[in-house]
C-alpha cells in the first residue's frame, strides 16, 4: 500500500510538472511573432500589470525584494542539503525529506518561469517602442547631433534659471515621495502618444538592498512577477526623477533599455515643472555628448586625411590646448555648454545622496572581500546585459533621441 501511494505521488508531482512545462512553451509562442508580442502587451498587459500592481502596492516594503531573499534562501539549503546527502544518504527518511524538498523547489523554480513570461518575457520580445520595427535611420551628419546637443542644453538652462537658488546658496528639492508621484505622472500625461503609459502607477519603493545595489551601480529595477518598481536609496533627487520615470517604463511594458530611457526622459521634458524639465534635458544632453565628440573627431580626422588639416600634434602646455580647442571651434562651432547653474543644482542634489549614504552604517565597507565580490558580479552582470540587449542597451537611446526629435521637425 506503501508504495502504491508513493507511485500516486510521484505520477501527480510528474503530471504537474509536464502540465507546468506545457504553459511555459505554449505562452512562450508568441516571442516568435515580435508583432504578437506588440498586441499582447498593448491589450492583455496592463490588465495583468495594474491588477497585481495594486495588491503589492498595499505593502511598504518590496514583496519581490522578500521573495528573491526567500529564493536565494532555499538555494542556499539546497546546496547544504545536497552536501550533507553525502553523509546521511543511508538514511531513508533524509532520502526522502530532500527528494520532496527538491521536488518543491523544481515547482517552486517552473511557477516562477511561468509568471515571468506573460509579466516579462513577451512584452520584451516585442518591438522597440511596440512601434512595429519601421525602417529607422542608423546614421546622423555631425550637423543633426550639435543641433540636437545645442538644443538639450539650451533647455537644460532655461529649466536651471526657473529653480530658486537661495541666499545661503541650498537649494530646496522634492521628497522622494513627491519625485515618484511627479514622475508618474509625467509618463501619465506621455499616454496620448504611447498609448502603454496610459493606467495605474504604484509608488515606487526604495530597496532594502540599496547598499549592495549602489556597489553594483544599479539606480533601481522593476519586479516583474510582483510588478514593483524599485530605486536605490541612495540617489540625487534630480537623478530619482529620470530613474524612477525610467523604472515606470519599465513597468508599463517597455522593457528595453533605450526604449525606457526615451520614454523617462521625453516624459520629463515635456512637463511643465523646472525640476522635471532639468532632469530629462540632461540626461539627454549627457548621452548626446560623446556622439557629438565621435561625430566632430570622424570629420577632423577625414580633414587629416586629405591633406585639408594639419594634425594638432602632442598637446604639452595649457596653450597648445587652447590652440587645439580654437581650432576646433573654427570648423566645428563652439561645443554647447551647460551652465554654472546647471552644474551647481545638480552638485546640490548629490550633496544630498552623499549625505543620505552617510547616514547609514555600512558593513560591507569592513569586509573588502565581500566587497569585491559584488564589484566582480556587477561588472559580469553589466557585461552580460550588454550582449544581450545590443543595440537596445543604453547607450542605443541616442539613435532613438535623433530619430525622434528629427521625425517631429519632418
Amino acid at each position: 500500500m506503501n508504495d502504491t501511494k508513493e507511485k500516486k505521488h510521484i505520477s501527480a508531482y510528474l503530471k504537474t510538472v509536464l502540465i507546468m512545462t506545457t504553459l511555459i512553451i505554449i505562452l512562450s509562442l508568441p516571442a516568435l511573432s515580435p508583432h504578437l508580442c506588440d498586441m499582447y502587451t498593448d491589450k492583455c498587459y496592463p490588465i495583468l500589470c495594474d491588477t497585481i500592481s495594486h495588491i503589492t502596492a498595499l505593502f511598504p516594503f518590496a514583496v519581490g525584494e522578500i521573495l528573491m531573499y526567500a529564493g536565494i534562501l532555499m538555494l542556499i539549503t539546497a546546496v547544504i542539503l545536497l552536501l550533507l546527502f553525502i553523509f546521511f544518504h543511508r538514511k531513508t527518511a533524509y532520502r526522502k525529506f530532500i527528494a520532496g524538498y527538491f521536488k518543491s523547489f523544481s515547482i517552486i523554480l517552473l511557477s516562477i518561469i511561468l509568471i515571468y513570461i506573460p509579466t516579462w518575457f513577451v512584452p520584451f520580445c516585442g518591438t522597440v517602442l511596440g512601434h512595429g520595427d519601421p525602417v529607422l535611420r542608423t546614421e546622423y551628419t555631425y550637423e543633426e547631433i550639435y543641433s540636437l546637443l545645442s538644443y538639450f542644453a539650451d533647455q537644460a538652462n532655461a529649466a536651471a534659471e526657473e529653480i530658486y537658488i537661495a541666499e545661503d546658496g541650498s537649494v530646496e528639492f522634492y521628497s522622494p515621495e513627491t519625485n515618484s508621484a511627479m514622475a508618474a505622472k509625467a509618463m501619465e500625461d506621455l499616454g496620448d502618444e504611447f498609448c502603454r503609459l496610459r493606467g495605474y502607477y504604484p509608488p515606487v519603493k526604495t530597496a532594502i538592498c540599496s547598499d549592495i545595489l549602489d556597489r553594483m551601480n544599479i539606480g533601481g529595477y522593476n519586479y516583474p512577477y510582483t510588478m514593483e518598481p524599485t530605486h536605490n536609496r541612495y540617489i540625487s533627487p534630480l537623478y530619482q526623477l529620470a530613474l524612477d520615470a525610467h523604472e515606470y517604463a519599465h513597468h508599463k511594458g517597455y522593457y528595453k533599455e533605450n526604449e525606457a530611457n526615451l520614454l523617462s526622459y521625453l516624459a520629463l521634458s515635456k512637463s511643465s515643472d523646472p525640476y522635471l524639465r532639468l532632469s530629462g534635458y540632461y540626461e539627454m544632453y549627457d548621452y548626446m555628448y560623446f556622439p557629438y565628440l565621435e561625430a566632430g573627431d570622424n570629420i577632423l580626422d577625414q580633414m587629416i586625411a586629405a591633406g585639408e588639416l594639419e594634425p594638432t600634434g602632442k598637446i604639452s602646455s595649457e596653450e597648445d590646448f587652447l590652440h587645439a580647442l580654437q581650432q576646433r571651434e573654427a570648423i566645428l562651432g563652439k561645443e554647447p555648454e551647460l551652465s554654472d547653474r546647471v552644474y551647481y543644482i545638480y552638485d546640490a542634489g548629490m550633496d544630498i545622496q552623499q549625505e543620505l549614504y552617510d547616514e547609514d552604517e555600512h558593513v560591507i565597507d569592513s569586509m573588502p572581500a565581500v566587497d569585491e565580490m559584488i564589484s566582480d558580479t556587477a561588472a559580469q552582470g553589466w557585461k552580460i546585459q550588454g550582449e544581450i540587449l545590443q543595440d537596445n542597451s543604453y547607450n542605443g537611446v541616442v539613435l532613438l533621441l535623433l530619430q525622434y526629435f528629427y521625425e517631429k521637425k519632418e
